[in-house]
This record gives C-alpha cells, sequence and structure tokens, in this order.
C-alpha cells in the first residue's frame, strides 16, 4: 500500500519539474519571437504588420524593437 503524502510529493516534484521546462521553453520561444520582430522590422516590416502576427500591441513591438537595437549596439561585434 502506498503512502498518500508520499505520493503527493513526488506528484508535486515532478510537476514542478514540468513547470520549470516550460517556462525554459517559454524563454527560448520569446527570445526566438523577438530576433524574428528584429529582423523583419530590419526588412523593412511595418510596426502594424509585425505587431498583429507576433501577437503584440503597437507600443509593445516599439518598446521590442528599442531594447533590439539597444540589445545589438551593446554587444561586441555588433558594429558593422
Amino acid at each position: 500500500m502506498s503512502n498518500p503524502s508520499e505520493d503527493n510529493t513526488a506528484q508535486l516534484a515532478q510537476m514542478l519539474q514540468d513547470i520549470e521546462h516550460a517556462a525554459e521553453q517559454a524563454a527560448g520561444w520569446l527570445s526566438e519571437r523577438d530576433r524574428l520582430v528584429a529582423q523583419a522590422k530590419a526588412l523593412g516590416g511595418s510596426h502594424r504588420q509585425i505587431a498583429s502576427r507576433a501577437d503584440l500591441s503597437h507600443a509593445a513591438d516599439a518598446e521590442l524593437l528599442k531594447q533590439q537595437v539597444t540589445s545589438s549596439a551593446t554587444q561586441p561585434g555588433s558594429g558593422s
């Protein structure tokens, strides 16, 4: 016979591990989205075009692009 408390502890540990894994995946996908948004803007995409596809408000799109430009300018080897 199993101990319900031990079962709950094991299930919780697994659930917390699953949450951590999902959070890592989400962060990776957000980073990828941000990279793609910056590339689309560099190719001449409008804020409206980009924001609607990236599920961002126009203001969030503009802020994201501003962060991308600032980040790119401060990274070594980014000056062309």
